[in-house]
C-alpha cells in the first residue's frame, strides 16, 4: 500500500507544475506535502524496455520520452491494489526512441499500470526503486473494469532515478527546463533575503509556460535570448520569468537583436550567432533584452 499511496499523493498535489530540481526524483514524504515534486525519471533497466521506449519522464498529466515525444494521459480511479492506473487520451500511439509506435496498427495504447516490483516488501526487506508498467493495447475505448489482465500487450521494468539529467537533454528537443535554484541562488547569494519568492516566482513562470504549449523552437529561440547565448541549458542566467516574457513578445528576434547592437556596437552575422565567449557582453545583453521583455509584459 505504500506505493499505491505514494503514487496518488503524487497524481493529487498538483497545484502547480514545477521547475526541475535534483530532489523533485526522490518522493519523499515531506517533499510531497508542500506541492514540490510532481515528476519522477524511470529508466529502463532490460533490454526489452530499453528497446520499447528507453527511459520516460512520467507526470500527473503525461509521459514524456527522450526523443521528443509525449504520450497524455488521466489517472483512473480503480481498485487496483498496490498501483496505478492511467488511460491513455485521444488514441494517441506515439513513435518510440526505436522509431516504432508503442503499440502495433491499428491498436494504440488504451491503459498503462504502474506498480511496484517489490509485491512483498516487508519492513526487513523494504521496497527497492524498481517499477513495472503493464501496457494494454486496444481498437477501441474500453472501460478498465473490462479489461482482460491476461490480453496485456507487455510488461516492461523501470528503476526510479535521481541522477538523470533529462531536465537538461538535448533529447527533449528544445530548451524545456532550467535550473530554478541555480538561477535563484546566483540572484539572492548569502545574506541577500528572496531565494524562495524567486524559486516560487520561477515555478508560477514554468507553470504558465506549460498552459501556453510553446513549441520546443520557440523556447529554444527564448531560452538562448534571455541568456545572449547558443548554449544556455547549463547557464546561471536561465529564467522561467524572463523565458515567458520572451514568449510574449511580438517580435523577440528584433528586441534582442536591438540589445545586440545597443551593447556590441554590431549587428549578428546571423540568427544563430550568440555571445557564448564574450561572457560580459553575453551580460549585458541578457539584462538589457530580459528588461525590455519585462517591460513590455507589464505593459
Amino acid at each position: 500500500m505504500v506505493v499505491r499511496g505514494l503514487l496518488f499523493m503524487f497524481l493529487f498535489l498538483f497545484g502547480t507544475l514545477c521547475a526541475a530540481r535534483a530532489e523533485d526524483e526522490r518522493f519523499d514524504a515531506d517533499e510531497l506535502a508542500s506541492g514540490a515534486p510532481h515528476y519522477f525519471v524511470l529508466r529502463a533497466t532490460d533490454a526489452r524496455t530499453t528497446r520499447m521506449t528507453g527511459d520516460v519522464r512520467m507526470s500527473e498529466t503525461a509521459l514524456d520520452f527522450t526523443n521528443g515525444s509525449r504520450m497524455d494521459v488521466q489517472p483512473v480511479d480503480t481498485n487496483v491494489e498496490d498501483g496505478l492506473v492511467y488511460r491513455v487520451l485521444d488514441e494517441e500511439n506515439p513513435l518510440m526512441p526505436s522509431g516504432r509506435p508503442l503499440c502495433p496498427a491499428p491498436l494504440h495504447p488504451l491503459y498503462l499500470v504502474f506498480g511496484s516490483a517489490d509485491a512483498h516488501a516487508t519492513q526487513e526487506q523494504p521496497r527497492s526503486d524498481t517499477y513495472q508498467m503493464t501496457l494494454f493495447c486496444g481498437s477501441r475505448a474500453l472501460d478498465f473494469a473490462l479489461v482482460d489482465p491476461a490480453r496485456r500487450a507487455a510488461v516492461l521494468t523501470y528503476r526510479r532515478t535521481t541522477d538523470s539529467n533529462w531536465a537538461n537533454s538535448s533529447d527533449e528537443g528544445g530548451y524545456v527546463r532550467g535550473e530554478v535554484e541555480a538561477h535563484c541562488r546566483a540572484t539572492h547569494p548569502p545574506g541577500i533575503s528572496g531565494e524562495q519568492v524567486c524559486i516560487q516566482r520561477e515555478e508560477e513562470a514554468y507553470r504558465q509556460i506549460l498552459l501556453l504549449k510553446a513549441p520546443s523552437d520557440a523556447l529554444k529561440r527564448c531560452g538562448s535570448y534571455v541568456t545572449a547565448r547558443a548554449s544556455h541549458t547549463q547557464g546561471d542566467d536561465v529564467s522561467f520569468v524572463s523565458i515567458q516574457h520572451c514568449l510574449g513578445l511580438r517580435d523577440s528576434r528584433a528586441v534582442f537583436d536591438y540589445c545586440a547592437m545597443r551593447i556590441t556596437g554590431q549587428k549578428r552575422a546571423s540568427d544563430t550567432t550568440f555571445w557564448d565567449a564574450q561572457p560580459e557582453q553575453a551580460h549585458g545583453i541578457s539584462v538589457c533584452f530580459n528588461a525590455l521583455a519585462a517591460r513590455q509584459g507589464h505593459n
